[in-house]
């Protein structure tokens, strides 16, 4: 590498490693009882943008954008910025980062791709189950990850396959990554959530998102029951495999156990729960991987330093959207016509309306991240506290249907690009009947669910 090229990656990677390293310790005071000004965040953000610059797309600079501009004219009306709003911003930064590493982890892991190989290898008339409930596992500890690694092996495997099989395993990893936003303590969209919707615990929503998870995908099953290719051969799981699938299943279960565990003794807000408990296995995980031999410190610090940069643009529409969402809480409760609990009438229309919004957004290009930041924050203040659990599950279920369906979601694109197809395709022609189907029962579940609750 010649030496300008070094000094311009120096240039990009220290300030960008220095601002990340100023949000641990923001985030490690907070959770230590000494949060520091909540405006240093913004010194944060500067620098960590401005470095990764050549990283950010438009979607990110349009979300920066109008956080400064609605951030301003919160200032204006009010006379200040929501501190709560760049403090859960801050958060979430932090958190993709230390998931990051979790995630740089696990695509090292010669276990972790024992076990994906399984997922991919069974007989055709098992496949499809297994790829779904393979990638919904994965993407508990490797988000997107999960899709680019279990698309990645299928297509090396279906070349010259019918388009039915590659319709149907296609449909199988997106379907899979976007349901654990209906559940997964770890999924964006749960984090969120339960960072500006106050009056429900997610212990409370658990079990409703679980459920929901296993109808989404048991019903995708179903509705591929014809497509899919019969069973010649049932070939059954050695125990060797079995233990093999156990491990990664098992190490899904002590995030999501952990989490719960955190929140209940230490009575805090999910995302710090989660932040503690992911920090702590990703420091246990790194010292085992190292002593194992299957990577170094320096090369560890050198992957890691290039993955954040990488993760400019998310972090822009993630944390932009955080601050937005505040802005526009601040800017609504001076609106006269939301200065006060919503009726019954009112919130059900609007929980009946949430799951195709924020799909709708999707359809526009719209991340769910910025659709469900701005839609929890303002219509938390106003809804009616028994009813906030509908308003949470109208949210998740917007998103996974929104994430699953659009074709400009990470993981329909990640899909379509490695079956050679359009994003369209893989979104609308294969998944349209089930997006239809799962629209149909939340917008149902939702007004129903209100309507019991106002009777």
């Amino acid at each position: 590498m010649t030496q300008p090229a070094t000094k311009t990656i120096q240039a990009i990677v220290f300030p960008t490693m220095a601002a990340v390293v100023a949000g641990y310790v923001m985030v490690a005071a907070a959770l230590a009882g000494h949060p520091l000004p909540p405006a240093l965040w913004v010194l944060v953000f500067a620098v960590f943008f401005i470095a990764s610059f050549r990283s950010l797309k438009r979607g990110g600079l349009i979300v920066i954008a109008i956080a400064i501009a609605l951030s301003g004219l919160a200032w204006a009306f009010t006379g200040e910025v929501s501190p709560q709003g760049l403090s859960s911003a801050g958060f979430l930064f932090v958190f993709l980062m230390v998931m990051q590493h979790m995630a740089d982890l696990a695509a090292r892991s010669p276990k972790i791709a024992e076990a994906a190989e399984l997922i991919v290898s069974r007989p055709p008339g098992q496949r499809y189950l297994f790829v779904t409930f393979g990638t919904h596992v994965f993407a508990l500890f490797l988000n997107i990850g999960a899709v680019i690694l279990i698309t990645t092996l299928l297509s090396s495997r279906l070349k010259g396959a019918s388009e039915a099989s590659q319709r149907s395993l296609a449909i199988a990893s997106s379907r899979g990554f976007a349901s654990t936003a209906l559940w997964s303590p770890v999924s964006l969209c749960a984090l969120i959530t339960f960072t500006h919707v106050t009056g429900v615990t997610y212990a409370q929503f658990v079990p409703y998102g679980i459920l929901g998870m296993l109808f989404f995908l048991l019903t995708g099953y179903l509705l591929e029951r014809g497509r899919r290719s019969a069973v010649v051969h049932t070939e059954g799981l050695s125990l060797d495999d079995t233990f093999k699938l156990l491990r990664v299943v098992g190490l899904a279960a002590v995030l999501v156990v952990g989490g719960l565990v955190w929140v209940s003794v230490f009575d805090v807000r999910l995302i710090e729960a989660m932040f503690s408990v992911v920090f702590i296995l990703g420091a246990i995980w790194t010292v085992l991987f190292v002593r194992a031999g299957h990577t170094n410190v320096p090369s560890l610090v050198k992957d890691y330093a290039s993955a954040t940069s990488g993760l400019a643009n998310e972090t822009a529409i993630i944390s932009g959207a955080t601050v937005i969402g505040a802005a526009a809480s601040s800017l609504v409760g001076q609106w006269v016509g939301f200065q006060g609990e919503l009726s019954a009438v009112t919130a059900t229309w609007i929980a009946a309306l949430i799951p195709a919004t924020v799909f709708a957004a999707g359809l526009l290009a719209i991340n769910p991240v910025v659709t469900v930041t701005v839609l929890a924050s303002s219509l938390n203040p106003v809804w009616p506290e028994a009813a906030k659990m509908i308003l949470v599950l109208a949210m998740s279920w917007g998103w996974s249907i929104s994430g699953g369906g659009t074709p400009f979601t990470a993981n329909v694109a990640i899909a379509a690009q490695k079956f050679g197809q359009t994003g369209f395709t893989v979104a609308m022609k294969w998944n349209g009947m089930f997006l239809a189907l799962m629209l149909a029962v939340a917008t149902l579940a939702a007004a129903s669910g209100m309507i019991w609750l106002a009777g």
